[in-house]
């Protein structure tokens, strides 16, 4: 991300660089009286409490005329316009929002076996016995579309625990291979690495959601095929709306980028993949699923059909088609799948239409 958001040019070489030195001294401070809190549960909210503290603190808040100013996420972003906040005003607000957490769950307090957090790798589960689990639920990284290492390290410096991203799960192009960059094969081992351990922990009527979307189809086939290794089963794959967009949702929508919105949450049990025997075509499939999808729409004019007749929808819609029906997405990228649509479909205003 310091190469991608070239972080350089603003004068960024090392990660104090990113406040200024008035927010810097109050930070410290700030810091340095958490620390004195001889209460280990009381000083622990007030450190989570700091942690987005310092992240909304950086040269990274954007200045709003509306109001609302804060940073870009899932990004290293310094913006033209920087808007300096107060760092105590911004901690006081970020420990009301945690005090309000705590007093609408009540019986939530450590040691009492109702929640636990956990920090260690998704490759490497052993704190866990084989067959415990019966719900899994995870969100991996979308192969080169953020790069969560990076951003963490805003707070994790303060912490003095920074992210070893020799085993991140993400595909980084940025850097050569020598230098700490992955290649999409790279993403696939570590991707089955991590949903091995996954497979290991399940109990045998367990569930696993996995929440995921890309526009490069070679990504969706790593984590398919990561899945297959780990001996896990698809049986559903639905449709995510997430409302809020971020930064590169927003560029997708705007058709700056190739970037899916829709995500989609595919549910696996312990299991091998079945195929479908009357489908042989990724192609065929994704386009018998977006001309049942269009002939089901009502007719007429309104937000909620027009985001349902976007590329954007119909990609999440066509993926998920294929995956359900036992394929990998091969060969269906987002930019095939526009093809594919014009060549077969009217296209209006960015919006399809039978023919």
């Amino acid at each position: 991300m310091y190469r991608r958001s070239a972080l350089h040019l603003r004068d960024i070489h090392n990660v104090s660089d990113f406040w200024s030195h008035r927010s810097k001294l109050a930070l410290s401070e700030l810091w340095y009286q958490i620390n004195l809190v001889p209460d280990s549960n009381a000083r622990s909210a007030l450190q989570f409490a700091f942690t987005n503290t310092a992240w909304h603190a950086t040269k990274m808040r954007r200045y709003n005329a509306s109001g609302g100013q804060r940073p870009l996420t899932g990004t290293l972003y310094i913006p033209q316009l920087i808007a300096e906040g107060n760092i105590f005003e911004i901690f006081r607000h970020q420990v009301r929002q945690v005090s309000r957490f705590y007093a609408t769950h009540p019986g939530l307090h450590y040691g009492e076996g109702i929640v636990l957090a956990r920090q260690s790798s998704a490759t490497d589960l052993s704190w866990l016995p084989t067959s415990s689990v019966d719900y899994v639920f995870t969100d991996p990284p979308f192969g080169a579309n953020l790069f969560y290492g990076d951003c963490n390290v805003v707070w994790e410096a303060w912490l003095g625990d920074v992210t070893d991203l020799a085993d991140e799960i993400v595909v980084n192009r940025s850097l050569p291979v020598t230098a700490g960059g992955k290649t999409i094969t790279d993403y696939e081992k570590l991707l089955g690495d991590a949903f091995t351990e996954v497979r290991r922990v399940m109990s045998p009527t367990a569930r696993v959601s996995v929440v995921f979307h890309n526009a490069d189809d070679k990504v969706w086939s790593a984590l398919l095929s990561a899945t297959d290794r780990a001996g896990l089963a698809q049986t559903g794959v639905s449709i995510l709306d997430k409302v809020q967009r971020s930064m590169k949702g927003y560029k997708g929508r705007s058709g700056a980028e190739l970037v899916p919105f829709y995500d989609l949450v595919i549910t696996f049990t312990a299991g091998s993949r079945t195929s479908s025997p009357d489908l042989n075509s990724v192609g065929a499939v994704a386009l018998r699923s977006v001309r049942e999808h269009l002939e089901k729409l009502a007719t007429g004019t309104n937000e909620h059909l027009n985001q349902q007749r976007s590329l954007e929808y119909l990609y999440s819609l066509a993926v998920g088609s294929v995956i359900a029906n036992g394929y990998h997405p091969t060969g269906l990228s987002f930019r095939s799948l526009e093809r594919l649509l014009r060549d077969n479909f009217i296209c209006n205003g960015g919006r399809y239409y039978l023919n």
